[in-house]
């Protein structure tokens, strides 16, 4: 395949940049370069200005009114109405509960101890 493209354009079709070939190519370029360049206080300059535009956007903005707070009476009587809704467990669904807990509490107990005392003896074995 061949291409009918000149040599500064590249694939999209845009001119690709060339090397200078002269001195007053090179110093016309680096005019250009210059130009978009800024100064380090005129960058401040600018970056003081965003700052400043960002405040005033800030403080124009309304904000939420604030919500009022609850009275201890209204947030009692929120609790109680939130437990009345609460399925309560039967004693014998409370009891099976609690010793599955337990045993379970108990395994880990175990489990954890049997660690501890093979590390135990593992240190006295290797360090006297």
């Amino acid at each position: 395949m061949s291409q009918t493209r000149s040599d500064a354009e590249d694939l999209d079709g845009a001119s690709a940049e060339v090397e200078p070939r002269d001195a007053a190519e090179l110093k016309a370029a680096e005019k250009t370069r210059s130009k978009d360049k800024k100064s380090r206080s005129e960058r401040r300059a600018d970056k003081a200005k965003a700052k400043a535009r960002a405040r005033t956007t800030a403080s124009t903005e309304k904000k939420a009114p604030r919500k009022k707070r609850t009275s201890p009476a209204l947030f009692y009587r929120q609790v109680v109405a939130e437990l009345r809704k609460v399925v309560w467990p039967t004693r014998t669904e409370l009891f099976t509960y609690t010793s599955v807990v337990i045993v379970f509490v108990l395994c880990i107990i175990g489990i954890v101890a049997l660690i501890d005392f093979g590390l135990t003896h593992a240190v006295q074995a290797v360090f006297g």
